[in-house]
């Protein structure tokens, strides 16, 4: 696992989303996001009939298992809808591309579901990402200054989950299926103190500060030699 150490160059994302590090390599360089859009996709999905109740007032809280870990929603998409139903927030749920019929089960007044979401317009609404910790969908919360609440503990999901916490951004609920109660927990406490949304913002700044692929390019052009 210390290959990285024999690299010439480490590129990475935000430098505060990490753990203060005294030993951190000088090859290590952290540039931000190489793509600051939301991708030629995001203009071009229909927007869900209900997309006018994210502007009704309600607290927006986001859920998703995103595209890969989603086979088995009862792992944190069903306790977050459980865990809130009684809530007075409006629950978003992405699916993560499968069919909107595959989320089984009864959905509560306050729950909408679509099959996939274009995060950059999104985001901007959400007031709580409910996610389970994989390092492209938290950065991507991060960059519009959205809070979490993570449960993921199989990947990489473990050590973002942990930075998520480390960073003040978010809670982490240690587990890769916590209870509703656990989820609702989280969700009221990360509504109710605004310094998880300030450091979510200040990481936010960072990023949007970063120069992404232009510092890539001058790092790999500085460590090539011209003639070459």
């Amino acid at each position: 696992m210390d290959w990285p150490r024999r690299a010439d160059l480490l590129a990475q994302f935000t430098p505060e989303f990490e753990y203060p590090r005294s030993d951190l390599p000088d090859t290590v360089h952290f540039v931000g996001p190489v793509s600051q859009g939301g991708g030629r996709e995001s203009t071009e999905v229909a927007l869900p009939e209900w997309w006018g109740e994210l502007d009704a007032g309600r607290p927006v809280v986001h859920v998703t298992q995103v595209t890969v870990a989603n086979q088995d929603f009862d792992d944190l998409v069903r306790p977050t809808i459980d865990g809130l139903a009684n809530e007075d927030v409006l629950v978003v749920v992405s699916t993560g591309g499968r069919p909107e019929s595959t989320l089984t089960g009864p959905l509560p007044a306050n729950v909408r579901v679509s099959s996939y979401l274009p995060y950059d317009q999104l985001l901007p609404k959400t007031d709580v990402l409910v996610a389970n910790g994989g390092y492209g969908g938290v950065q991507f919360a991060l960059r519009h200054g959205v809070p979490l609440v993570v449960a993921g503990q199989t990947e990489e999901k473990t050590e973002v989950c942990a930075r998520v916490a480390g960073s003040s951004t978010g809670i982490n609920l240690r587990t890769n299926r916590p209870k509703p109660d656990d989820v609702a927990k989280a969700v009221r406490t990360v509504l109710a103190d605004s310094s998880y949304r300030e450091a979510a913002e200040r990481i936010g700044e960072a990023i949007k500060a970063s120069r992404g692929v232009d510092a890539l390019v001058d790092l790999i052009e500085a460590l090539v030699p011209a003639e070459r």
